[in-house]
C-alpha cells in the first residue's frame, strides 16, 4: 500500500510482478503483472491491496533533455494513448517483453560510472530507447480482450478487469478459460490474494468509492451501479470495509 502522492515529473509504470488496485485521480483499476501506463506530473495517484507487486519506473522530466536521443516525445506520446487503449484491448506485456524490459533496466541502474561521458549517456540512453520500443511496439499488436481464440489465464484475468460489476457466472468462466472450477479459483487467490467472491466485492467498493468521490450520482444509484441488490446492504459492507458509511466519504471527499 502507498499513500496518494504526486510527482514533480511524469512517469512510466510497468508492472514487473504481482498485482493491486492503482486509484490515479481517484479512477480505480486493477493492474497485474505485465501492464503498463503513464502518470503525469499532474496526477495523483496510489496503490492499494497490493499483492506482490513489483514495479518498474521510468521517471521523465522534461527539462532534463537527452544527449544523442531525439524526438522521443513521440514514443512517451504512443504510451500515453495506451492508458486509453486498455479500456478496449488486451496490451499487456508478453513475458518476452518484461524479460527484455528487466534487462534494460539493470543496464541503466547497474551503470555507476564516476565520470558521466559520452559512453555512459550512449549505452544508457540505448537501453532506455530500448524500453520506449518495447512498449511502443506493444501498443501496436493490441488485440480485442474478447478475441475467440483467447483462453487460459489470461482471459480470466481480462474477465476479472473489465467485468467485476456484473454477475460472474463461474462455470461458465471455467469453460471459456479452459480451466477447472479448482484450478481457477486456487489461480485467483495466488494472483489477488482474494478469493473470487472477496476480490470482486473489493473491487466494486473500490469502484464505489471513485463514484461518491469524483461524481455527483446519489448513493442509490452508486450502490445499482456497483451491483449492489440495494442501498442498506452497500452502506453495511461499504462501511465495514472502510470505517465509513458512503454518506460520511461524500461529506469528508466535499
Amino acid at each position: 500500500m502507498e499513500e496518494v502522492h504526486g510527482h514533480d515529473f511524469d512517469e512510466i509504470v510497468i508492472v514487473r510482478e504481482g498485482s493491486g488496485f492503482h486509484i490515479v485521480n481517484g479512477s480505480v483499476e486493477f493492474i497485474y503483472k505485465g501492464d503498463f501506463f503513464f502518470v503525469s506530473v499532474n496526477d495523483t495517484h496510489s496503490y492499494i491491496s497490493t499483492n506482490n507487486l513489483s514495479i518498474i519506473n521510468v521517471l521523465i522530466r522534461k527539462e532534463r533533455r537527452f544527449l544523442f536521443l531525439a524526438n522521443t516525445d513521440v514514443l512517451i506520446d504512443k504510451i500515453k494513448e495506451n492508458n486509453h487503449l486498455r479500456n478496449t484491448f488486451d496490451t499487456s506485456l508478453s513475458q518476452q517483453d518484461l524479460d527484455k524490459i528487466i534487462a534494460l533496466s539493470h543496464v541503466v541502474n547497474s551503470r555507476q560510472d564516476d565520470e558521466f561521458d559520452d559512453l555512459y549517456f550512449s549505452a544508457t540512453e540505448a537501453a532506455v530507447l530500448g524500453i520506449l520500443d518495447t512498449l511502443c511496439q506493444r501498443t501496436r499488436r493490441k488485440t480485442s480482450r474478447q478475441h475467440a481464440d483467447a483462453c487460459g489465464r489470461k482471459y480470466l484475468i481480462n474477465s476479472l478487469k473489465h467485468n467485476y460489476l456484473r454477475h460472474i457466472n463461474w462455470e461458465n468462466l471455467c469453460d471459456e478459460s479452459r480451466m477447472t472450477k479448482r484450478t481457477m479459483f486456487r489461480f485467483i487467490k495466488e494472483v489477488t490474494g482474494y478469493t473470487p467472491a472477496k476480490f470482486q466485492l473489493l473491487f466494486r467498493l473500490l469502484k464505489a468509492q471513485e463514484l461518491l468521490r469524483t461524481t455527483d450520482k446519489t448513493i442509490n444509484e452508486v450502490a445499482i451501479n456497483c451491483g449492489f441488490v440495494n442501498t442498506t446492504r452497500f452502506a453495511e459492507t461499504y462501511k465495514k470495509q472502510f470505517r465509513y458509511t458512503p454518506s460520511q466519504e461524500r461529506k469528508l471527499t466535499r
